[in-house]
């Protein structure tokens, strides 16, 4: 059956009328939903969560597997280009893959759901078809970092909002599908990088990641069907929706939490190369992270079904951040260090999948793309700001061998955005009527 048929039926009446019920309440319970629309968590709706984990997969597998091209840039391709000449690659693509989606919203409303899929997933791949040709660094910041890195953004952005369009009862589940992929993206991306880098060099590397990338984007070119009843907020940024508390907290803690989130990744593989450990083994590491938080994002849909999302988010950004000051700080046994990986990868990404769960059950449905952008711009100008300041500190007070300043700013984060959490909760059970009879 159509769209347009839906539209003119009895069904489609119930469903404009439950939907502006939705955005009155956006907390309604599960009974009075479930027959709402046939589309909601029907077979489809499950290929469209699957979809999403496929671009998590490819997007963000090639962002966490940067570390991979940018040791081939210092130490093959441009030697004789400065440290700092080279960082801005990663610097351009972290702050786009992060930063631009918050165009996403305005961007749907113009061209529509599938129109903007389809663009960023063909420019995407461009992007890195140019990488393959590029031969200087300043090309290397247009196409791997500006191109690649804003058009994904773009396909995070919607893979953000679709399962909010197509579940109710298993909405939650539906995103930790989607993120997970983000988890398991490093688990599949990164040896690709490695292997292709190593037979073939980087052009080929960036041809066969672009291979890669139009087939896992492709899936969603297919699966997202956009909803008749779904128009997004068409402004860039909507400045009622800017002041509201719940933001403040969202953007506020998000800003702590991914800072602190990626320190470990960043200088883990490092101090236990400090203790005494080899590169292969200080390499592997990074896939026990993986492994892990593939698994968290992966469980973090039960987990906020079972106690809710903020509470959860409360005692992971605590448990991180006294693993980093308890088990990371003080020990060199390599043993305790793998534990320490281990809790590490599994708390500390917790924010990323239960944020948009947060926002999915708070924000009406024309609200999420600016929402999710919002919060997601606070995680690109967080990486921006915090990476070159914890590089100082290693530098500065750590004098490149004590990875202590390093380690104690990332505990210390941590438990800032759990303290930032404390007080979204208290906001929401006194101030939000649609969520503080509900697991929060």
């Amino acid at each position: 059956m159509s769209f347009k048929a839906l539209e003119n039926s009895p069904s489609a009446v119930s469903v404009s009328k439950a939907q502006d019920l939705e955005r009155e309440q956006p907390i309604v319970e599960e009974s009075e939903t479930s027959s709402i629309d046939a589309y909601y968590d029907s077979k489809w709706s499950w290929f469209v969560a699957v979809s999403g984990a496929m671009n998590y997969l490819v997007i963000f597998g090639s962002f966490n597997a940067f570390g991979l091209f940018q040791e081939y840039y210092l130490n093959t391709m441009f030697v004789n280009e400065s440290a700092t000449a080279i960082s801005w690659i990663s610097t351009v693509s972290t702050l786009a893959t992060l930063s631009i989606g918050i165009f996403g919203g305005p961007i749907v409303a113009k061209v529509g759901i599938r129109w903007a899929t389809i663009s960023a997933a063909i420019i995407s791949t461009v992007g890195l078809l140019l990488a393959s040709v590029s031969t200087k660094v300043w090309h290397l910041l247009l196409t791997q970092g500006l191109i690649f890195g804003a058009s994904g953004s773009i396909i995070i952005n919607i893979s953000l909002v679709m399962p909010s369009l197509w579940f109710r009862k298993h909405k939650n589940i539906a995103i930790a599908i989607t993120s997970s992929g983000s988890g398991f993206g490093a688990l599949v991306i990164g040896p690709i990088i490695q292997t292709t880098l190593e037979k073939y060099g980087i052009h080929w590397s960036f041809r066969i990641l672009a291979l890669v990338n139009i087939i896992g984007t492709g899936f969603s070119i297919v699966a997202f069907v956009p909803r008749p009843d779904f128009k997004p907020i068409r402004r860039v940024i909507d400045f009622h929706l800017l002041s509201r508390p719940l933001t403040i907290f969202l953007c506020i803690g998000g800003f702590f939490a991914e800072w602190a989130y990626v320190i470990p990744p960043f200088y883990f593989p490092a101090s236990v190369r400090a203790i005494g450990k080899s590169r292969s083994i200080s390499s592997q590491t990074i896939l026990v992270f993986s492994a892990f938080s593939g698994v968290s994002r992966l469980s973090s849909g039960h987990l906020a079904n079972r106690f809710g999302p903020t509470k959860v988010l409360m005692i992971a950004m605590m448990v991180a951040g006294i693993a980093c000051l308890a088990l990371w700080l003080p020990t060199k046994d390599f043993v305790l260090y793998y534990i320490f990986f281990a809790i590490c990868g599994f708390f500390s990404p917790l924010f990323f999948p239960l944020c948009p769960v947060i926002v999915a059950r708070s924000y009406a449905d024309k609200e999420l793309q600016m929402a999710n952008g919002v919060i997601y711009f606070f995680y690109g100008l967080s990486t921006l700001i915090g990476i070159p300041i914890t590089g100082v500190l290693l530098d500065k007070v750590g004098h490149r061998t004590s990875y202590t300043p390093v380690i104690i700013l990332a505990g210390i984060l941590f438990l800032l955005s759990g303290v930032v959490l404390i007080f979204q909760y208290i906001y929401c059970k006194k101030r939000m009527p649609s969520l503080k009879d509900h697991r929060i």
